[in-house]
């Protein structure tokens, strides 16, 4: 599914292959790594992502295509049907049955987990995700599978597709996915919004970049992804794998577009926001808390994260913080 019209696509991809020297892997070797990418092997495997499309009849396995039908009753007996099968290998060898049972539903969540689907290698919430955008009357249902999926089958949601990009950041990524909903369900069971994909950026990356802003629809989109992203801890200073930072690109970009002044406004009360609550709040996605959910640096200090349990904040602030770090 494109999100660009063709005369859009064909300007941005024209300026894409004019930048390419031909530097670094050719991309038959890049979709083979999980590595993390910059220069020109990062853009080259970012078009090939953003190129492919998710051909259901060509893509699509027993389960994906059982998963595409929306029918949330066969979905919860296909997980029933795995754990009992788990459950007759593992009880063979266990006397505790409860801890049997927690074991077979483990290991039928990891299959699932492990699933990956198309040439992008999609995981499956954002299989969901995908689903919801190719046949939206089954959207309600594709988001009860997900509802099941993380409360009942505790399948984690932090599986990431070829280019390193999890459920939440693609569901309201903007290009094309806006699903609010969906973006909060994936968030409360444990997304963190800052995750960074394998050139080294977050989602805000590609909300900011609005490649029409004339659209007045693709400018609310934006806007809107953009309040949910740092109203959920969402930080724009976390630099990418060639250094560029989410704030870069909006003072590059936005400042000279009448039309995106509310993105600012936006960027600019966020701001002051985390100003007004200093070291009370994580450096990087400004929760507050008590001891028991932020630590303080522990070689200055000074700076307070979320602690390693909930949150990898200080592993993201780290390359921006160490450059004023010093041991008290």
């Amino acid at each position: 599914m494109d999100y660009l019209d063709p005369a859009t696509r064909a300007r941005v991809m024209n300026v894409i292959h004019s930048a390419d020297t031909g530097k670094g892997r050719p991309i038959e070797e890049l979709i083979k790594t999980q590595e993390s990418l910059k220069g020109q092997e990062s853009q080259r495997l970012r078009t090939y992502c953003t190129t492919q499309m998710m051909i259901p009849n060509r893509d699509l396995d027993a389960y994906g295509t059982l998963l595409g039908t929306a029918d949330v009753i066969r979905v919860r007996a296909d997980f029933e049907m795995r754990v009992e099968r788990h459950l007759k290998v593992i009880s063979a060898t266990s006397v505790d049955l409860e801890a049997s049972k927690e074991a077979a539903r483990a290991a039928a969540a990891d299959e699932l987990y492990q699933m990956r689907w198309g040439p992008t290698r999609v995981p499956i919430y954002n299989l969901l995700g995908l689903f919801t955008l190719l046949y939206p009357p089954e959207r309600t249902s594709y988001l009860s599978i997900a509802k099941y999926l993380i409360k009942t089958a505790r399948v984690p949601v932090d599986g990431t597709d070829l280019s390193g990009t999890r459920a939440l950041s693609h569901c309201f990524s903007t290009k094309p996915g806006f699903d609010l909903e969906y973006a909060q369900i994936l968030y409360d069971a444990g997304g963190d919004v800052n995750s960074r994909n394998r050139y080294g950026s977050s989602v805000a990356q590609e909300i900011v970049q609005v490649y029409k802003p004339g659209d007045r629809d693709a400018v609310t989109r934006a806007h809107a992804a953009l309040e949910w992203f740092l109203r959920h801890g969402g930080n724009i200073d976390l630099a990418d794998e060639d250094g560029f930072t989410v704030r870069m690109t909006i003072d590059q970009t936005l400042r000279k577009i009448p039309t995106l002044k509310g993105i600012l406004k936006l960027v600019e009360a966020e701001d002051a926001r985390r100003k007004a609550l200093g070291d009370t709040c994580c450096a990087t996605c400004a929760r507050t808390g008590e001891n028991t959910t932020l630590a303080r640096c522990g070689k200055c200090k000074k700076v307070r994260y979320c602690v390693p349990r909930l949150r990898a904040c200080q592993v993201l602030d780290w390359p921006k913080h160490k450059k004023t770090c010093k041991k008290l």
